[in-house]
């Protein structure tokens, strides 16, 4: 029962769908509905969607174990993939003149997925628990109980990490601190 409900929740707090739901509502919550539509599209196009499809050929291939990647040695073919993938979002924020808080927002995220590349040479920090802390931090800014709710499911996905045997408990602490830290920069971005 244990590995259920652990598996529910390290679905739910996936990095793809937290961090793009995440997105989502922070533009709806934050901009104009025109430009929030685009951005949310952007991030679907230009992030989500390729990492998805990227996962699905290299898990194919044999060349991943599994779609999270929860091998070290195999992250470090994601971790430049998806470093790629938001640059070139940063250039078309960037370049499409979108307001200067998402530009900065998505900045420190690509931060810390910087650092989560650099703590992947020496340890596999769980980028699961840093996203879902991230995405609990900002939400914040929408809504207490939001917030709340996130924290609760951060938590949650922290735990299945763990149950599920695919991070050490030093692991999950460097991803929810680091999480937690660039969230709290979100939030005052915010």
């Amino acid at each position: 029962m244990k590995q259920k409900i652990a598996r529910i929740f390290t679905v739910a707090g996936h990095p793809l769908v937290l961090g793009t739901l995440y997105v989502i509502v922070m533009a709806m919550g934050n901009l104009p509905s025109d430009t929030a539509w685009l951005l949310s599209l952007l991030v679907l196009g230009l992030v989500t969607m390729p990492i998805v499809v990227h996962n699905l050929r290299k898990l194919r291939k044999g060349t991943y174990s599994n779609f999270d990647v929860s091998d070290q040695n195999q992250r470090k073919g994601f971790y430049p993939f998806a470093i790629l993938l938001f640059l070139i979002l940063l250039g078309v924020i960037y370049f499409m003149d979108f307001p200067k808080t998402v530009l900065y927002n998505i900045a420190n995220f690509f931060v810390m997925l910087l650092v989560m590349a650099l703590f992947n040479f020496k340890i596999k920090a769980s980028l699961h628990a840093a996203i879902s802390f991230f995405t609990a931090m900002g939400l914040f800014s929408i809504s207490s109980l939001m917030g709340i709710l996130i924290m609760a499911l951060a938590m949650g996905t922290t735990w299945s990490r763990l149950e599920l045997k695919r991070h050490t408990r030093t692991e999950l602490l460097i991803g929810a601190l680091t999480g937690s830290f660039f969230g709290m920069i979100s939030l005052s971005l915010s």
